[in-house]
């Protein structure tokens, strides 16, 4: 039975995510990490019971738990990274409040990648973990992540200090401390649904569309920040825009990017432009937090970013972090002196559109399956080539198409790209029409 999609594993709590499925994906997990665990979860119904069953999985395979409780994935992932063997995190991340997700991560703080992750799943089949005796079960130790982490950020953040900062932290896992760690530098901060909430007030995941009341007060700041739940996610506001997530890629890369970076095949064609530009080399990868971590340390790369707002600094950093990017952003504007929305404007514009269709999880890769063998022996006009790693993309001149099944929900995902926003409706309606006509 495979467990692991592109983040972990995830399904509707207390359904597909069960005080049972947690105890024994703990137990395999502690079967393959020994030693010091971190445990920690985000704020959405069901995270403390699920957080339970994997303390106690880890416990009954002898291993010490460290329980952060609710904490940022990046705060979580920079304590196992520090201090830790490994650690589990139970969190929805950016998906709808009913999705669950249990997200192991080794001593590094990165994702598992899929050689431990398959470990762990043989284990889980085959029943054969670990188990302490009596006088081996340890006791929890409760941890204080945040404070460790705001030293951590605080060499980071140098005279920093006086910018205007808006916060929108989704009434997540980053509600009253990635604001409190802001102000802690001497920023002024606003923040709004920044209360915890089991369901956030806005839709989870920060797409410019979800992040409307941001954009609308940014004018009145240097920049609007929007997470995700856990806050490993992140989008920018300034002076009333939202920007996407690849110019935000795009800057970072101008300035972190030296020999090679690293970004998912789904990545906008401008990091090409930048790359071109600044003399680096891009490493693609498949979709998903393993591969991109996997892929850096693989080639040794100085920077990577996927298309979702997650910003990843290399070498001590293989994971989004949020408030890492808006420090990493606002060093850039104050060097540069130079405004967000005036930094964005040196690139050119390329526009993505991203969409997606429910399909059921047993159908969905055998359907991106049957796409690619059509588009193989029937190549679109005017299409250059056709690439099927992680799902099917079509490369045309100056734009392409990706069709891919979600490793996190119950979806085929269509994104376009292309330098015109009507070409790149053309692109994703061409794209859903084949998707449904595959169904």
């Amino acid at each position: 039975m495979q467990l692991f999609g592109t983040a972990g594993i995830r399904g509707i709590t207390n359904r597909d995510i069960t005080p049972e499925l947690a105890l024994k994906i703990a137990q395999a997990y502690g079967s393959v990490f020994s030693g010091d665990i971190a445990v920690a979860r985000d704020t959405r119904y069901g995270a403390e019971m699920i957080e339970r069953a994997v303390v106690s999985g880890l416990q009954s395979t002898g291993n010490r738990v460290h329980l952060l409780g609710i904490l940022p994935l990046p705060i979580f992932a920079r304590f196992v990274a520090d201090f830790m063997d490994g650690g589990i995190i139970v969190t929805g991340s950016h998906t709808p409040p009913q999705i669950m997700g249990i997200v192991p991560v080794d001593e590094l703080g990165r994702d598992i990648y899929w050689d431990k992750a398959r470990e762990i799943e043989k284990i889980y089949n085959n029943g054969k973990e670990k188990t302490a005796t009596w006088d081996r079960i340890e006791d929890t130790v409760f941890e204080d992540a945040v404070e460790h982490y705001m030293k951590f950020i605080e060499r980071k953040a140098k005279n920093l200090s006086g910018f205007k900062i808006a916060v929108d932290p989704a009434n997540g896992s980053g509600a009253g401390i990635i604001d409190r760690i802001l102000e802690n530098l001497g920023m002024d901060v606003y923040c709004i649904h920044c209360d915890r909430r089991h369901v956030p007030a806005r839709p989870s995941e920060p797409r410019k569309e979800t992040l409307q009341e941001l954009r609308k007060i940014s004018p009145n700041f240097d920049i609007g920040i929007g997470t995700d739940i856990d806050a490993d996610r992140v989008l920018f506001a300034s002076q009333g825009e939202i920007f996407s997530e690849d110019t935000i890629g795009a800057i970072f890369a101008k300035f972190f990017a030296k020999e090679r970076m690293v970004t998912p095949i789904n990545s906008s064609s401008l990091i090409e432009y930048v790359a071109k530009r600044s003399g680096f080399e891009v490493i693609y990868c498949p979709v998903g937090p393993p591969e991109i971590a996997e892929h850096i340390l693989r080639y040794k790369a100085s920077y990577g970013y996927e298309e979702t707002g997650k910003y990843i600094f290399p070498p001590k950093t293989l994971w989004g972090d949020s408030i890492l990017s808006t420090i990493n952003l606002l060093k850039i504007i104050d060097s540069q002196g130079k405004s967000l929305k005036e930094l964005a404007s040196e690139f050119p514009r390329y526009y993505q559109i991203k969409d997606k269709i429910a399909v059921e999880r047993e159908k969905k890769r055998k359907i991106v399956d049957k796409i690619g063998e059509f588009l193989e022996r029937n190549m679109p006009p005017g299409a250059k080539n056709i690439v099927r790693v992680d799902g099917v993309k079509i490369i045309y001149e100056d734009s392409w198409l990706l069709i891919r099944a979600s490793g996190t929900e119950d979806v085929i995902r269509i994104f376009s790209d292309a330098p015109s926003l009507e070409k790149a409706k053309k692109l994703v309606d061409y794209g859903k029409n084949l998707v449904k006509n595959f169904i």
